[in-house]
C-alpha cells in the first residue's frame, strides 16, 4: 500500500512526509488482521494519526473505511475482485459506513 516508510495520512491528506513515530497499522483488523498480513494490507501512521482520539484510524471511522477501500483497491488491481471477496467476504467499495 505504500512505497515510502512516512505516515500514510500525513502524506496523502496534508502532503507531508512524517518519518518519525512511525507505527504499523494492520488496514484490515480483528479476523481479517492474517490477510492485512499476508499480502502487506499495512500502512505506516505517525502516533497521532494511528491511535490518538480524533481523526486517527483507530478513531474515525471515516479514515478508518477510506484505508480499507484503498486497501482493497490496491489488493484488487493484483489479484482480482473475486479473489478479494474469497479472502475477506467484505467489498468496502460499496460501503458508505462501517
Amino acid at each position: 500500500m505504500q512505497s515510502r516508510r512516512e505516515c500514510y495520512v500525513c502524506r496523502e491528506k496534508y502532503n507531508v512526509a512524517t518519518v518519525a513515530g512511525l507505527e504499523e497499522h494492520h488496514v484490515l483488523n480483528g479476523p481479517l488482521r492474517p490477510v492485512a498480513e499476508k499480502y502487506g494490507l499495512k500502512v505506516w501512521l505517525c502516533h497521532r494519526h494511528h491511535n490518538e482520539p480524533g481523526y486517527s484510524a483507530h478513531f474515525d471511522h471515516h479514515l478508518r473505511l477510506d484505508l480499507k477501500k484503498q486497501a482493497q483497491r490496491d489488493f484488487e488491481s493484483l489479484y482480482g475482485h473475486k479473489r478479494w471477496m474469497a479472502e475477506t467476504g467484505k467489498d468496502y467499495l460499496k460501503c458508505s459506513t462501517l
